[in-house]
């Protein structure tokens, strides 16, 4: 049986901690994962055991092969404010926001967790780009429990890293899979 591409995108909030557990949590479910982080989250990523999985970061040169195979599905944990907009507002202007934007336009199955706090949360753009994002077909997962309905802000001081759960993206994954 041969292993589906899964690309991890990941951006620079807390959350991003836990990305360790997110590529053993992929490989477990039968995926080959691809780490693709923004760079803001590459300090975040520093003291991470990632073991052999390619971490791809910024955009190939010219003449330069690609460095993946096409992916057959894309999570993005977290997706701050910054990502999450740019996104949907379809700027392509790093590699990570092009992944997201091809993955978008070529219907690749894809599930966001966001993560932002409610200052941020209040900012009209915030829920302008979910709703677009999910008529687009993203499954959106909120990170406290993993329901699908809405995202609550992170409050300062809340043990929401601690408590996520990476079987809710796969779950989440899972029901939208086209492979």
């Amino acid at each position: 049986m041969s292993r589906r591409t899964l690309f991890l995108v990941t951006c620079g909030a807390p959350l991003a901690y836990r990305l360790e557990d997110g590529v053993r949590a992929a490989q477990e479910d039968g995926w080959s994962p691809y780490v693709i982080p923004t760079d803001a989250a590459l300090p975040w990523l520093e003291d991470q055991d990632l073991g052999d999985v390619p971490v791809i970061i910024g955009n190939r040169k010219p003449g330069e092969p690609r460095r993946t195979p096409a992916a057959d599905a894309v999570v993005v944990v977290p997706a701050t404010f910054h990502t999450l907009n740019a996104w949907a507002a379809g700027n392509a202007y790093s590699y990570p926001l092009t992944t997201l934007c091809a993955a978008l336009g070529s219907r690749t199955p894809t599930v966001a967790v966001p993560y932002a706090s409610d200052e941020l949360t209040n900012h009209p753009a915030w829920s302008a780009s979910l709703t677009m994002l999910r008529r687009a077909g993203i499954q959106i997962v909120d990170p406290h429990d993993g329901t699908s309905g809405s995202v609550r802000p992170i409050a300062p001081g809340t043990k929401v890293v601690d408590a996520f759960r990476w079987e809710w993206v796969f779950k989440q994954l899972a029901a939208t899979d086209r492979s």
